[in-house]
Parts: structure tokens; sequence; C-alpha cells
């Protein structure tokens, strides 16, 4: 039986991206995306390139669809042997910090730590059944100037700490599970705006990278690793 990923965001860019590529690597791909039309679209396209695919409506913000989603895997799909996060929402990009309200971070957290933290805690009986492997697509989250999107860098620290933390609980409690993440690096995606320049990659690129990291076979369990193939490091400011 083909091993099964749970890809959250797989209807566009880069979870697009990462549901072909995995898919093209053998693998069963259950694309999650909040919206049924857009969903449904990316599974038939994947399907149409000859990928096992099907379509598991995912929106983070609402616990409804994630109880829902983990009962369709649970009964549909009781071999899931993969969950990617990469859903995300990046608030606005530009406006500084001071002027964000309380409900516009809360609404950036919802979806990008809350909402993925709850389906990676109903998902991990079924992955630690099943080999056990939690990938979360993330950024460096230090202060760039040319790059220093507030509430987005603010969601995705938090996603960087529960990385590092679960990878601990898991080693600690001899779990059979491994959680990573992996910063792609710059990318030309919606989320962005399709913005361009030195440095950019486009995301059938950063698909096939990602996708190289997940299945070099070597424990990453912990880690949050770099486009260049470092791991992420606060000590030494690689963050």
């Amino acid at each position: 039986m083909a091993k099964k990923v749970f890809i959250t965001g797989a209807n566009k860019g880069i979870g697009k991206q990462i549901a072909y590529e995995m898919g093209k690597a053998g693998w069963t791909v259950l694309a999650g995306a909040r919206d049924d039309g857009r969903g449904a679209a990316a599974a038939a396209e994947l399907r149409a390139d000859g990928i096992d695919a099907a379509y598991i409506n995912a929106d983070l913000q609402k616990q409804e669809s994630i109880l829902a989603a983990v009962e369709t895997i649970q009964s549909q799909h009781p071999d899931l042997a993969m969950l990617i996060n990469n859903a995300a929402i990046p608030g606005d990009m530009h406006k500084p910090g001071y002027e964000f309200t309380l409900a516009e971070l809360r609404d950036v957290f919802e979806t990008n730590v809350f909402g993925t933290f709850e389906l990676t805690r109903r998902l991990l009986p079924i992955l630690g059944a099943n080999g056990g492997l939690n990938v979360n697509i993330t950024i460096p989250v230090g202060v760039r100037e040319h790059f220093n999107p507030f509430t987005y860098k603010m969601s995705k620290a938090a996603l960087n700490t529960m990385i590092q933390s679960l990878g601990e609980n898991f080693r600690q409690a001899g779990k059979p599970l491994e959680i990573f993440g992996i910063m792609p690096g710059g990318t030309t995606t919606y989320l962005n705006g399709n913005s361009t320049g030195p440095g950019m990659q486009t995301a059938r690129e950063a698909g096939k990278l990602i996708t190289d990291i997940i299945l070099d076979g070597k424990n990453h369990n912990g880690e949050i690793i770099l486009k260049g193939g470092a791991v992420a490091d606060y000590n030494r400011g690689l963050f």
C-alpha cells in the first residue's frame, strides 16, 4: 500500500508543488484546503498527472473543519504516515507592528499557530502508529530591513518554538514520532503578492527543495532546516 501524506494549503503555491513532488515520488496525496472548489480542483489536477490524490477540507480557522478532517483521516486513511503543515496566512506584510490590532494578530495566529497545532495534536496518534513524520514550512524570524512582516513573523516564531519543543518532547518520551521545519527561502507566491527579485525562487523550485529534504532518509527531529541545508540555531544567529 502506498504511503499517504496530508498537506494543508495544497491547492496553490508551495503546497501544490509539494503535493506534486510527493505524488511523483509515489506517495498518495491528501490535499487539504479551506475552499472546496479550489481544493477539489487541485486534487483533480494531481490525478490528471497520474498521482493518487484526494481532497479533504481543512480550514485551520474553524475547529469543526479540523475535527471533520481528522475524522475523515481516522476512518478512511488510518495509514497516514506524514502531515505537512504548509497552510498559512500572512496578514498585512507591509504595515508596521504598532498599527496592528489585537483582532488582526489573533486572525493570523488562528491559522498559523492554533489551527496548525490542533491539527497536529489530533493526528499524532495516527502518525505515531505509522512511522510518524510531521513537517512544517516556516521562515526565519530575525529582523531584516527589507522583510519584516509583523504578524507573519510573530506567528512563525511561535511555530518554530512548537517544532523544537515537541521534538524534544518526542525524544525524551521515546515516541516513534519526528517533527521538523523547513525554511525554503524567498519564493514567489500569492502569499507575498507574487514578489520577484534577486534570490527569489519559483514555487516549483521551493517544492522540489522541500521534498528533497523530506525524503533524504535522515532523522531531522526537532530541527529547522535552512534552504542551504544548515540547521537553524538561535544561539548562532541563524534564525
